[in-house]
């Protein structure tokens, strides 16, 4: 019976029974308005609860780059989770409202009323939409979205240290960089013994480096680390953090010339004046080695641009026949390839004359439960435990090989996570009240009397960190937001407080949009139309 009332009849058209065209135009503004509020909801949804560790400036990141290099997996899980279950919904929703509507059609007795349906379906279209918004907005936080786009910060305008303006004196003999970023490394993987949550020790390696060889900055006695951050909180912009001191925040104004390098001219933080650039201007040779594709989230265009590292990603494995190019596994190649390589590129790197800057970025411990591969030991009750674990392996054997490496004696060592993981589920069962932290150490440094425990820091403040591990001088000990850790002047977020630092970077600074994600290009555009 429904399929009859669906089936568009030439006799109900000339009567009257069937929609007119501008109730099909109304209704089809209807499904339209409707899908989007669904799609607002069930994505947001999606985001904040198969997701651990995911706020609104991240959604807005995401939401502003490209998809190349992006997880297939991560693709299809939206495709078939909350884009299905919105399109579903659209198809219910209309399918009920069509049969009702053609039902009091063939109604003569109302049929003079039906009018009335093109504002009936528009009223519910908007109510769709608002609906959807407003549900999608609860999801994700009133307090972040609100602050987001409604609420300003002088916080760059009063701290913000431009390193462009900065006197950095370096050694006369410079010191080789090699710096690590292991995805979503926590300090919070130790055991409990030692500072962390877990019963069994999962990164047994790094706790030792962090503890009895290298300096380890810590909110606590033990093993700790960093505060995560807005605009610090996925790997691309804490890449960036790490090495710029600003967050990366992303921007739009009324030119739409915004977000995350996509302005006018296709510069990626065009303000910003980074530790690639830093190391550039003395003639530091450096590189970037990652398993996965650079392009994803504007990782390459960030780190060619402020210091034109020699990129080596996926693409480039491909391009060297390193690996075929139907080879994909995970987001690209698993770690195990990838520091099998990075001794290869180091003593690449060591013969050259001049110093280098050598950086790599894992994967393998990416959420959700990370990715296992044959040599990846079963000794945990779960696959996550199990592959972090293994990387904790990897990176002790790698830090031992440099130690037997010519060069190792003039080079510096960092090892940080980006992030906290984003594994939905892997702290349930720990202390609601255990603070978590961003694990990193310092190696092969010559700093002693180091004021490194009970400090609050955070990303930002590893940009001059870094720099005076490699013993380069200061002026004023303070790079963008960052603070130098290694001086023992107070960061802005030991100043202020977690809680107030936090909720500052998660509000609008026009500073930060004029200064440092338009640039001077930004600055051009306007004054030529006279603002």
């Amino acid at each position: 019976m429904q399929l009859y009332y669906w089936a568009i009849d030439r006799e109900y058209i000339q009567e009257g029974r069937s929609l007119t065209k501008g109730q099909w135009v109304s209704f089809a503004l209807l499904g339209l308005l409707g899908f989007v509020g669904s799609l607002l909801f069930t994505s947001s949804y999606w985001a904040m609860h198969d997701m651990g560790n995911v706020r609104f400036d991240q959604i807005v990141y995401l939401l502003s780059q490209p998809l190349q290099g992006a997880d297939p997996n991560k693709i299809y899980e939206f495709i078939s989770g909350p884009l299905f279950s919105a399109v579903c919904f659209t198809v219910l929703l209309l399918s009920f409202i069509y049969f009702i509507s053609t039902r009091q059609i063939r109604n003569k007795a109302i049929r003079k009323h039906s009018k009335i349906l093109i504002p009936l379906f528009l009223a519910l279209g908007i109510i769709s939409l608002v609906g959807g918004f407003s549900l999608a907005v609860k999801q994700i936080g009133y307090a972040d979205v609100k602050a987001y786009y409604f609420e300003d910060t002088k916080i760059f305008d009063d701290h913000y240290v431009d390193p462009k303006e900065v006197k950095m004196t370096f050694p006369e003999k410079k010191r080789n960089l090699i710096y690590i970023y292991l995805e979503s490394m926590e300090s919070s993987y130790a055991s409990k013994k030692y500072g962390g949550v877990e019963q069994y020790n999962l990164i047994p390696n790094l706790t030792k480096l962090g503890l009895k060889e290298g300096i380890n900055f810590s909110d606590k006695d033990e093993l700790g680390g960093a505060m995560q951050i807005p605009g610090a909180n996925q790997t691309a912009s804490a890449m960036v953090a790490q090495t710029s001191g600003a967050p990366l925040k992303s921007v739009i104004d009324e030119k739409n010339v915004n977000s995350y390098g996509k302005n006018v001219d296709g510069e990626f933080f065009p303000g910003a004046f980074s530790l690639g650039e830093v190391l550039s201007q003395e003639n530091y040779n450096q590189m970037l080695l990652l398993g996965s594709k650079a392009e994803f989230a504007g990782r390459g265009k960030y780190f060619k641009q402020h210091g034109n590292y020699d990129i080596r990603d996926y693409h480039w494995a491909v391009d060297q026949g390193l690996i075929s190019k139907d080879y994909y596994k995970w987001w690209g190649y698993e770690d195990d390839k990838l520091f099998a390589y990075a001794k290869e590129y180091l003593n690449e790197l060591a013969e050259k004359k001049e110093p280098f800057n050598f950086t790599m970025l894992t994967t393998d411990t990416h959420f959700e439960n990370g990715y296992a591969t044959r040599e990846t030991p079963d000794l945990f009750n779960d696959q996550y435990s199990n592959v972090i674990h293994y990387s904790d392996q990897k990176v002790g054997k790698f830090v031992e090989w440099i130690k037997q490496q010519p060069f190792y004696q003039n080079t510096t060592i960092v090892i940080v996570g980006d992030h906290l993981t984003m594994d939905k589920d892997f702290f349930d069962n720990a202390d609601p009240n255990y603070t978590r932290s961003i694990y990193n150490v310092f190696l092969n440094t010559d700093k002693n009397d180091v004021n490194n425990k009970k400090r609050l820091f955070s990303n930002v403040d590893l940009y001059p960190t870094t720099l005076s591990a490699l013993d380069v001088k200061i002026d004023g000990e303070q790079l963008g937001l960052g603070v130098d850790l290694f001086s023992g002047k107070k960061t802005l977020m030991e100043q202020m407080g977690y809680q107030n630092f936090y909720d500052e970077l998660n509000k609008r600074s026009n500073y930060y949009n004029k200064n440092l994600m338009q640039g001077s290009d930004y600055e051009t555009e306007r004054e030529k139309e006279g603002k």
